[in-house]
């Protein structure tokens, strides 16, 4: 069982609820969502110290989400209310993959304290959707000035993000601002559909980060670091969805990292990484595997290395 060095998060980003319908069927289970809010939960779920910076309703669905936050120890010191809860509407198909229909608003205004904070997660729709992006790149910058590891996820919603120039240019901005960046291969085909993943991840790997990984689905996922190019082979499990998989994946690359960005660590935080999305995808949701079950993946997730 690999060991945690256990650090203080703080998560900025949306809470919302995730109303999902499966095989065909148009009734809908309500459960807690949101890419943030997945990380910050299967961060302290692990045992780190984690507070989510967020907007959470008032009504029946804000409730859910904050009784979840309670349950995983996540601090809520830093939510800020309003009147509602924005929703996704989530269709998982006979494959396990979903597609997403949002009614999302973000209008965060919040100044976190990052007091004792050893790292700034942060990006989603809480990075692309005005009028709150601009409060959640404040964070990312003051992050920086305190000499907190900032990571980032563009997880990219093309509905709700505008056209891709923007986007890109929007999505580059932040990782120039980033030491850690994790990017779906899937984001990229839409962001640089023109590019090779690892282009793309050699390229933005230049603008500032000490390490950018892409995920590849069943495929793995590929690493740029240190000069070095890191495949990691995604463990084979019997998927019953993939909601939730590139949150847990984050998850358990930041969990392991512990702050620590070299060689062998980022080795050994690829395979955590990979065996905690394996372990999503073989149950419905997204919410945190047992320890023992990601433990038991570790074995393959295999590892070869290569110079860049």
């Amino acid at each position: 069982m690999p060991i945690l060095t256990l650090v203080a998060f703080l998560v900025v980003g949306e809470s919302l609820v995730d109303l999902i319908s499966r095989d065909g069927s148009w009734s809908f289970a309500a459960t807690p969502g949101g890419s943030p809010l997945n990380v910050a939960v299967g961060l302290a779920a692990d045992g780190h110290e984690v507070r989510l910076a967020s907007e959470v309703g008032t009504d029946l669905f804000g409730g859910l989400l904050r009784s979840h936050l309670e349950t995983f120890g996540v601090s809520a010191g830093e939510l800020v209310d309003t009147p509602a809860t924005s929703v996704a509407f989530a269709r998982v198909d006979a494959a396990g993959a979903a597609t997403y229909d949002f009614r999302f608003t973000w209008a965060y205004a919040g100044k976190p304290d990052l007091t004792g904070v050893d790292c700034v997660h942060t990006g989603s729709l809480a990075t692309a959707v005005a009028p709150g992006d601009a409060a959640a790149l404040a964070v990312v910058e003051a992050a920086r000035r305190a000499g907190a590891l900032v990571s980032y996820d563009p997880n990219i919603r093309p509905a709700l993000v505008g056209d891709r120039a923007g986007a890109l240019a929007r999505v580059e901005e932040i990782v120039r601002s980033a030491d850690v960046v994790k990017v779906s291969d899937e984001d990229l085909r839409w962001l640089c559909p023109d590019e090779v993943d690892v282009a793309v991840a050699r390229r933005w790997l230049a603008m500032g980060p000490r390490l950018v990984v892409v995920t590849r689905g069943g495929e793995g996922a590929v690493a740029v670091h240190d000069g070095l190019v890191t495949v990691c082979a995604a463990p084979p499990v019997t998927v019953a969805d993939t909601v939730g998989a590139g949150d847990a994946f984050t998850t358990g690359l930041l969990s392991s990292l512990g702050g620590d960005l070299a060689v062998e660590s980022v080795t050994r935080a690829l395979r955590y990484a990979s065996a905690t999305a394996a372990a999503v995808c073989s149950r419905p949701g997204a919410l945190p595997p047992p320890r023992a079950e990601v433990d038991s993946l570790l074995p393959g997730a295999v590892i070869a290395t290569t110079t860049a």
